[in-house]
């Protein structure tokens, strides 16, 4: 009976101890994934920095593959009380207000670039710079409402995949930039066309894992009851591979692409938090494979259109693009899991 005792007694003991172990190893764990998420963005982000600056010098354009996206990186980090060296946010300011000019050409119409998401990406990345709203960007909100059909969607080109393709995709970002940027004067226009979008986003039922994330994150912005965000972000989390990351398509691997936007729409819309096994998932995929210069690497899929420029961002050569766009949208998810500013 003592011997039985005894042992019960150095058996709960034992069990206290390794209770207090595991507690301990998974407070320290935490800590170390938030030292090595910040040391992940800050490297990418002064990559991103370098390789803008080298591409806005040489093709004369802001780029939603680039600048744009890094200005919301740049928001994001300062939301989060974190001090990221920012030394190209003017040069990606003068080079949005100029593609905006350039896309949107207020004397001649009929010369409107016709690549429908170059001014709504512009104006999101505007925003995060808290640039105020001017002659050009109601210019710009004025050509994205001519955009509108009737039902409020927006119909996209897809010339370049995937930055340029998707209904979903372009009316989510094309309703967000009107709300940020319309004039008080539009506020009747702007509802109207806020509420047909919201119906017709969330009517729409998207195979394709880029349109399920704009389509959350346009619901969001429309506001879109919980519920039915909920039923959008677990199509979204059903398409998470075991890796942990989520790929453009079916047929295709993982990677930081797809990967950084899901899990940046389901953080954005409050679908999950990022303790949530599913986003510490795909943030360790995040981190296993970013590369040593701070760079996702991903394979274009899209058809050349335009003559290459190289901004010297890894890999060096035609994937340049795409891999931009990855390490934009891997960094804004990571930003997404670092701690709040206290």
């Amino acid at each position: 009976m003592k011997h039985r005792l005894l042992f019960t007694i150095l058996s709960i003991c034992g069990s206290g101890l390794l209770l207090t172990s595991v507690i301990s190893w998974k407070s320290k764990t935490r800590e170390a994934n938030a030292a090595a998420i910040q040391s992940s963005v800050i490297k990418s982000f002064s990559l991103l920095q370098t390789s803008g600056a080298k591409f806005i010098m040489k093709a004369k354009c802001a780029s939603c593959h680039h600048a744009t996206l890094t200005s919301m990186i740049a928001e994001k980090l300062k939301d989060k009380g974190i001090a990221g060296v920012d030394t190209t946010a003017g040069m990606r300011v003068f080079a949005m207000t100029k593609t905006l000019e350039f896309v949107s050409n207020p004397n001649i119409n009929s010369q409107f670039v016709s690549a429908k998401f170059l001014a709504p990406y512009n104006l999101l990345g505007l925003n995060a710079e808290k640039y105020p709203a001017d002659f050009n960007t109601d210019i710009a909100v004025d050509y994205v409402i001519s955009q509108a059909l009737p039902d409020g969607s927006f119909k996209a080109e897809y010339a370049r995949v995937p930055l340029e393709m998707g209904d979903i995709h372009l009316t989510a970002f094309a309703i967000r930039a009107i709300q940020l940027f319309a004039s008080p004067a539009k506020k009747a226009q702007t509802e109207k066309l806020v509420a047909n979008s919201k119906k017709w986003l969330e009517k729409q039922k998207p195979a394709m894992q880029q349109e399920l994330v704009f389509q959350l994150l346009g619901m969001q912005w429309c506001g879109s009851s919980k519920d039915q965000k909920t039923a959008v972000a677990q199509g979204l989390i059903s398409m998470q591979n075991k890796d942990g990351g989520w790929s453009q398509l079916p047929t295709m691997q993982s990677d930081a692409y797809a990967t950084g936007q899901a899990l940046y729409a389901l953080s954005e819309s409050g679908a999950i938090s990022t303790a949530n096994e599913v986003y510490v998932n795909g943030v360790n995929y995040l981190l296993k494979t970013q590369d040593a210069s701070g760079a996702w690497l991903v394979v274009t899929r899209s058809n050349p259109i335009q003559p290459f420029i190289s901004s010297n961002f890894p890999p060096y050569d035609e994937n340049q693009f795409i891999s931009a766009a990855a390490t934009n949208w891997a960094t804004l998810a990571l930003v997404e899991a670092l701690p709040d500013k206290k």
